[in-house]
């Protein structure tokens, strides 16, 4: 008797929500193009609010590493790299979500709508273990963490 009540619950709820969308849009509503979503617009692949910024310009004639975001973490999450070079990454978004890769103490970040590719630049890295994060809200603790791992050459 308890599950029949709960599904019954639940349809009156999914028929009450879909009448509220046949409805179509009320006073003061907007489409997504004109900015509907507001401050959660990201979760439909557009830029967090502050997280729009351009990425920093590749270094020419440097390796490229390439890595994959999807919902929610990084292929690979653990990027190695040598000490004392320049590298480019290029981020590619393979996920719905919108998502960026930061690395705070390098003062690092680049983003990507769903569907999209952006190579950023990093200058000569000194030897250590470094962050990687989405820093949308709530991606990082989602998953969506890595390192970059710096060594230093004999």
């Amino acid at each position: 008797m308890r599950n029949r009540t709960l599904l019954i619950v639940a349809v009156a709820a999914l028929v009450l929500g879909l009448a509220g969308l046949a409805t179509g849009p009320t006073e003061g509503w907007r489409w997504p193009g004109d900015g509907f979503w507001g401050p959660h617009a990201w979760m439909m692949g557009a830029p967090a609010q502050g997280h729009d910024e351009p990425a920093p310009e590749p270094v020419a004639g440097a390796e490229t590493i390439e890595v994959r975001a999807f919902d929610f973490g990084f292929e690979p999450a653990r990027i190695v790299v040598p000490a004392g070079e320049a590298v480019n990454i290029r981020l590619t978004n393979e996920g719905f979500f919108f998502h960026d890769l930061t690395i705070p103490e390098l003062d690092f970040h680049i983003n990507a709508r769903s569907g999209e590719s952006v190579v950023g630049g990093l200058a000569e890295l000194p030897p250590g273990e470094y962050r990687v994060e989405c820093t949308v809200p709530g991606h990082a603790e989602m998953g969506m963490v890595g390192v970059l791992v710096v060594e230093a050459t004999n």
